[in-house]
């Protein structure tokens, strides 16, 4: 005689959203073109026309052949260094064009708007000839460790409420960690610096006036913790740090002009 066992209970699906072990390489894979991308695109340098234009200071205007823009930036310019917390940026590959010629342009520029002097090609053109060297021409970005911890404690807490167990929680949180990582603004301090010395000489090469003058711009914005918008900030903000540094150095140069007027020698 056959005892019959008892029934089984029927079975329930079990309703709880499984964790996909490849949501977190796709995320890493949308997050890599902010942090690659944005920072490899090539500088450009929108300069813009100057709107200050000094009076007079003689009969006519002096003569002034640029002889010559050295670049004598320290290396970690040039290089483009550092990681995470502090980055100096753009490293000369990313320039569009060598940084000596950009600030060439932008110095005949606003001594030709300025109308301080009148810029010629040829040594024997000229009443004085000008020297540049540029000793600063980057940005630098930095955050502080809080811009990293955050977003991570945001997606961290945001798995803990999704999760199911300790396992998905954790899982989850990650997949949200990363994902604050790119999408979270937090705190971004910029700043633009340009250094730039002249040498004035006359026809003979003696030297006549000198000054060094430094541009700086500092900008506070937000932006994702990974992302690296070097072209975009450094298009923004070098040219108004030139163009400060140009506003000292031509309002010294016509200084020294105004007090050395051409009739006396």
């Amino acid at each position: 005689m056959f005892r019959n066992s008892p029934s089984s209970p029927p079975c329930r699906r079990d309703r709880r959203r499984r964790f996909r072990p490849g949501a977190l390489p796709a995320l890493l894979s949308l997050l890599l073109p902010l942090v690659a991308g944005c920072g490899a695109s090539q500088v450009g340098f929108p300069y813009s026309r100057e709107s200050l234009v000094f009076p007079p200071s003689q009969s006519r205007l002096p003569r002034i052949q640029l002889l010559s823009v050295a670049d004598e930036r320290p290396a970690e310019q040039r290089e483009g260094r550092g990681h995470f917390v502090g980055i100096t940026f753009p490293d000369d590959a990313s320039w569009s064009r060598p940084v000596a010629d950009l600030y060439r342009d932008a110095l005949l520029q606003d001594i030709g708007q300025t109308s301080l002097a009148e810029a010629v090609p040829l040594s024997n053109q000229a009443d004085y000839t000008l020297e540049a060297t540029i000793h600063s021409f980057h940005c630098r970005m930095e955050r502080s460790v809080v811009s990293y911890a955050l977003p991570v404690g945001v997606g961290l807490v945001g798995g803990y409420f999704w999760g199911d167990d300790a396992s998905s929680k954790l899982k989850r949180g990650l997949v949200l960690a990363v994902a604050a990582l790119g999408a979270l603004p937090t705190p971004l301090h910029l700043r633009a610096e340009a250094e730039v010395e002249l040498v004035l000489r006359d026809r003979g090469g003696r030297e006549l006036w000198r000054q060094d003058c430094i541009g700086e711009i500092d900008d506070d914005v937000g932006e994702p913790a990974v992302s690296r918008r070097d072209a975009h900030f450094a298009q923004r903000l070098l040219p108004q740090a030139v163009k400060r540094c140009n506003a000292c150095l031509l309002g010294q140069l016509r200084q020294w002009l105004t007090e050395h007027p051409l009739d006396e020698g």
